[in-house]
């Protein structure tokens, strides 16, 4: 027995045997537990490039020559006939797609001439801009690690052993024989750990070595600790997992405080989301999620039967908060999306096409007809962007309407993610009926270029005040949504800038709303404390801005 220590990305406990899906450098001649497809492989190779060099002609700025002729030569040379089928020959022969690619497009740079005169020295250095675009496509292929066709088919409970895993990734295994998961990378603060805590299956990040361990080996994960115990005692997994604490479903869920402490969800399939949960209402529906494991562009009447299925859960007259699509970051679906190259969602952050996002929109509303729905719009940046979705949904409610197909009624809200949104959100909150603040993201862009900071930093208070600071005078409401929403200390300071919610996962709602009743008893809504936002808008030291959120607790 050994121990391998990490980084806890979500709580629990748990053991089964390990299931390695990723080929460790330091274990190269371990075997793979499941058969590579050569078609399989073939087509991600197809799907994969076909993103990445539209991607590169739409990214090229036409004012600027010289960057959108070397990407459009990347893209040519990628996409040449000659060099895709020679890639894909050798993936037929038993290559991987990353190492076929590598061999191909760059050890092939030798023999590519621009076809516009350059002197040697300009010819060397765009050469070394064009390896580079390649290393880049080469390495998301291999970042990709395993595609949804190689994944193996869990027939018994597993602890999942990877050196990385997307969301898509993992909600394409069956999720019931998931017992935990085990990474050599990862980020607590990332779209997978957020799965995963939703799902409550246990994991540990950042654990060196990880793929080391032998598929059939016993692991127990201890997601509260960060530590993955290797080839253990079985009557010490038995204890461990009999003390946990498990979640019961009998709560008192309703509640007259101050604040509503809603429901957020996205992963959880519906036969695994007791209702318990959503009688307060629906926080936040992070809608990409039902749809990451996909092979193909769900339709409209695919979208339609998963939406019901989660609206069906939440009592009539309850919130009822659905975000749209957002492929941003490592939730990038399996299905290929085309985002917009013209118009005022060219270059959108949530990387969805206006195409795809109608289809979506009109699933929503189409979904609960006698319901009053909330859409939420993520990551957006700019005004044009704000009108032309406020836009697009009035047109899909029109559309319905002329189909006489029935609808609900709606209203529009902005997540507010980015310090781009923040500076603009004076000018957004006419346009929308609420702000909903997410956390995780503010958190990641306030300590950029450093990884996210744990601690709740003075940057990211500064920008949560700023923004409920334009809502609350423009007169609209503010929720609180990501991973700070459920800091138990947080919640003084975010009552004080106006919350009428926070939106946290299922298992974080009985504590948080027992620490409401305790914190604020006297509270019986929403109020702004402009002494409280002058003095954040002050602090600039991390001991500072902790000192105060242990003032606001007292």
């Amino acid at each position: 027995m050994y121990s391998l220590s990490g980084v806890p990305a979500s709580s629990g406990i748990a053991s089964a045997p390990a299931l390695t899906l990723t080929r460790s450098s330091d274990n190269p001649d371990y075997d793979r537990p499941w058969a590579l497809d050569p078609e399989a492989e073939a087509d991600f190779y197809r799907r994969s490039l076909k993103f990445f060099s539209e991607r590169l002609r739409q990214t090229a700025n036409p004012a600027l020559d010289q960057q959108r002729d070397l990407y459009g030569a990347a893209a040519g040379y990628m996409t040449s006939p000659e060099n895709t089928r020679d890639v894909l020959a050798l993936i037929r022969k038993g290559e991987t797609a990353p190492m076929a690619a590598r061999t191909v497009l760059i050890g092939g740079l030798s023999h590519f001439h621009f076809s516009y005169d350059l002197d040697d020295e300009s010819s060397t250095s765009e050469l070394k801009s064009l390896e580079l675009l390649l290393r880049e496509f080469v390495q998301s292929l291999f970042m990709r690690g395993i595609t949804l066709t190689s994944l193996p088919q869990l027939k018994s409970n597993s602890v999942i052993v990877a050196r990385a895993l997307t969301p898509a990734q993992l909600l394409s295994l069956d999720t019931r024989f998931v017992k935990a998961v085990v990474l050599e990378e990862g980020r607590a603060s990332g779209h997978l750990a957020l799965t995963l805590r939703e799902l409550g299956i246990p994991s540990v990040f950042s654990a060196a070595g990880a793929c080391q361990i032998k598929s059939g080996t016993l692991v127990l994960v201890d997601g509260n600790t960060g530590v993955a115990s290797v080839d253990p005692p079985l009557e010490a997994c038995q204890a461990m997992e009999a003390r946990q604490d498990l979640l019961r479903d009998d709560f008192e869920s309703e509640t007259d405080g101050p604040v509503e402490i809603l429901c957020s969800v996205g992963a959880a399939r519906s036969t695994r989301l007791s209702s318990v949960y959503l009688r307060g209402g629906l926080g936040l529906l992070r809608s990409e999620f039902l749809f990451l494991s996909l092979e193909h562009e769900p339709s409209e009447d695919e979208m339609r039967a998963s939406f019901e299925e989660v609206f069906s859960k939440v009592p009539e007259g309850r919130t009822l908060n659905i975000r749209t699509f957002d492929f941003a970051d490592d939730k990038q679906p399996m299905f290929v999306v085309e985002p917009d190259s013209i118009g005022p969602l060219r270059g959108y952050g949530a990387c969805v096409s206006s195409r795809l996002l109608k289809k979506e929109l009109k699933a929503i509303m189409s979904a609960s007809p006698k319901r009053r729905i909330r859409i939420v719009f993520p990551l957006v940046t700019r005004l044009s962007e704000a009108r032309f979705l406020n836009r697009l949904a009035s047109a899909c409610a029109e559309e319905l309407e002329y189909a006489s197909v029935p609808h609900s009624d709606y209203d529009t809200a902005l997540m507010i993610e980015t310090p781009a949104a923040v500076l603009s959100a004076q000018a957004f909150a006419d346009k929308f009926s609420m702000f909903i603040i997410g956390t995780s993201s503010l958190a990641e862009y306030a300590c950029a270029p450093r990884p996210a900071d744990a601690s709740f930093t003075p940057p990211l208070a500064k920008l949560i005040a700023m923004a409920a600071k334009a809502a609350h005078s423009s007169g609209i409401p503010v929720g609180f949504a990501g991973r700070f929403a459920s800091r138990i200390e947080l919640i003084p300071f975010f009552l004080k800038l106006g919350a009428v919610f926070l939106t946290v996962d299922s298992y974080e709602i009985p504590n948080l709303r027992q620490a409401v009743e305790r914190l604020a008893p006297d509270m019986t809504g929403p109020i702004f404390d402009d002494d409280l936002y002058n003095e954040v808008m002050t602090i600039f030291r991390g001991e500072d801005i902790a000192r105060l959120i242990y003032r606001l607790n007292r």
